[in-house]
């Protein structure tokens, strides 16, 4: 604790965005939190929004929870934290995704058995050396099943960010299946962005094959290809 206490005089906590003196371990101090462009929580299930309906396709899928925009702050902080590894961009997710996650799902009837990160397959895992979306969405991963079913990546898909909608659709077909039973299980797949809701919609269909009773998706950012 002394030490602890050393360490924050020598290296006081200050906000990622405004460099305000923090009272807390937070990155993000309440004003700046509250100024960011998120969704707000009374939103609920954002696939009833008629504009996220029309740009993303997920057919599979019963819910849509988003932190935000592929904007500001939040694409700064993916693209800080997936390619340069920024420990204190990850901390700054986690802060949002935790707000988000808990106030977006009180304002809903869903409520997950399993919670499941979109696999990388094992290649492409190797090649970058973590999961982003593990790690960040880490406070928020819920299983209250046993045995756990997993979500496994069959094959090694190209990259989606250079795709269009058709060929994202075809790259990403048949890339996911599911090891164990979902029967009867609320299952929400999380990841990072959904762009066209390609790779979110095929892993969603691989856990309705495997019994789930609905499938929600769960991702820290939204950017249609048209935005």
């Amino acid at each position: 604790m002394a030490l602890r206490k050393i360490i924050d005089w020598l290296m006081p906590n200050i906000c990622i965005c405004c460099h305000a003196p923090l009272a807390t371990h937070d990155v993000i101090c309440p004003y700046c939190l509250e100024d960011m462009p998120l969704f707000a929580h009374s939103e609920g299930n954002l696939l009833l929004r008629p504009d996220i309906q029309r740009d993303f396709a997920l057919p599979n899928c019963s819910g849509l929870i988003a932190c935000g925009w592929y904007e500001s702050q939040l694409k700064v902080w993916l693209k800080g934290y997936k390619f340069q590894h920024k420990a204190y961009y990850k901390k700054a997710l986690q802060q949002v995704i935790t707000q988000q996650f808990s106030g977006c799902l009180s304002h809903t009837a869903f409520t997950p058995d399993l919670t499941i990160v979109i696999p990388l397959h094992p290649i492409r895992l190797a090649t970058r050396g973590f999961n982003q979306v593990s790690q960040t969405w880490q406070p928020c991963l819920l299983n209250t099943v046993t045995p756990i079913p997993t979500l496994v990546r069959s094959h090694n898909t190209q990259a989606q960010s250079n795709l269009s909608r058709h060929k994202r659709q075809h790259n990403i077909k048949g890339a996911f299946y599911v090891e164990g039973s979902m029967e009867g299980l609320n299952v929400a797949l999380v990841d990072d962005i959904i762009t066209s809701g390609a790779t979110m919609n095929a892993a969603a269909r691989a856990c309705l094959e495997a019994g789930a009773a609905q499938v929600w998706a769960f991702t820290t950012a939204l950017t249609p290809l048209n935005r």
